[in-house]
């Protein structure tokens, strides 16, 4: 559950009307002069002290690649429910492979969402190998190739970060040699007739781990909760990727970086017989990193608001509780 403090937001990221989600062109921090990376820092920094998320062009991600994972999902879901459940990643000791609808409950003690999913991992992964379809070999491929991108998008990403808190720009690379991250494929069908009394395609949550880039279609949904608690709708953005941080970066900055709940709504009408395709990479740190408050976000009037813990001691008590009980 969201903490109730958070920060003042800066002025920038105010509207008179309403909240806006921050839109950045990274090409200023990986390809700038001195100047523009300053103005890029200064920019991204701005939007996860505010928002905790952002609309980010030029995130280094091929887009032949996202295009093919959005092929290769619709793919997959498309397939008949037997053939879904054989990637079963219980059977492999592992959380990566495929979950049905309503075995998540995102929004803790709400019935379970209304998605299916399906999660790997970068290989070899030998202590959570992934659960991979029979005879999908260009699915397989697909996944692992936007994975390479995406990881390499998000340590970039790391990089900034580390260069706005006034730290060395590889400062989180030793927490990243040996990253748990996840890609998640997410559909969200056509909805019954009558969800459950709170049931929605994704309850309302913060992400559990470090940094994340998701893609997502048109069909819209996604929601981001500002500090002032209002609900701002995040639809695409054509030739952006969407990034927020996670828990584990709000952990390390001490809270000035935001994890800001979010939930994907269940849409009215005609648009509740479509189907919704996303699809996010959750870049965490190494399992047994320590993830302890960083010097530069306490002091004497900020002591330190979280207890030391490992990221795999987080992610493992987060997923846990998300488990729905109910379907």
């Amino acid at each position: 559950r969201r903490r109730s403090w958070c920060i003042r937001m800066p002025s920038f990221f105010m509207n008179t009307a309403e909240n806006k989600i921050p839109t950045i062109d990274f090409a200023g921090f990986t390809h700038g002069d001195a100047a523009r990376r300053n103005a890029t820092v200064a920019e991204l920094r701005g939007a996860l002290e505010s928002c905790g998320f952002m609309y980010l062009r030029n995130h280094g991600v091929a887009p032949h690649l996202v295009d093919q994972v959005f092929i290769q999902s619709r793919r997959f879901f498309s397939l008949a429910p037997e053939v879904k459940a054989k990637a079963n990643p219980k059977k492999q000791g592992s959380t990566r492979g495929y979950e049905g609808v309503g075995v998540q409950a995102l929004d803790e003690g709400q019935p379970g969402d209304l998605k299916e999913i399906f999660q790997c991992g970068q290989e070899p992964a030998p202590h959570r190998p992934n659960a991979w379809p029979e005879g999908m070999a260009e699915f397989r491929s697909a996944l692992l190739n936007f994975l390479d991108d995406a990881k390499a998008s998000c340590n970039e990403l790391m990089h900034a970060i580390a260069v706005s808190l006034g730290l060395p720009e590889n400062y989180f690379a030793p927490y990243h040699d040996r990253t748990d991250s996840t890609l998640r494929l997410l559909h969200y069908p056509p909805l019954p007739a009558a969800p459950a009394a709170g049931q929605l395609r994704a309850g309302a949550h913060t992400d559990f781990g470090g940094m994340n880039l998701l893609f997502q279609d048109d069909e819209g949904g996604l929601e981001i909760q500002a500090a002032d608690g209002r609900w701002i709708a995040a639809p695409a953005l054509p030739g952006t990727a969407i990034v927020n941080t996670g828990d584990l970066i709000e952990r390390w900055t001490n809270g000035m970086f935001r994890s800001s709940p979010h939930r994907v709504v269940n849409p009215a009408g005609a648009a509740a017989r479509k189907d919704r395709y996303s699809f996010v990479l959750f870049h965490s740190p190494n399992p047994d990193a320590l993830i302890t408050c960083l010097e530069p976000c306490q002091g004497p009037d900020r002591p330190a608001k979280f207890p030391p813990i490992t990221a795999g001691e987080h992610l493992r008590a987060r997923a846990q509780a998300s488990r729905s009980h109910i379907y």
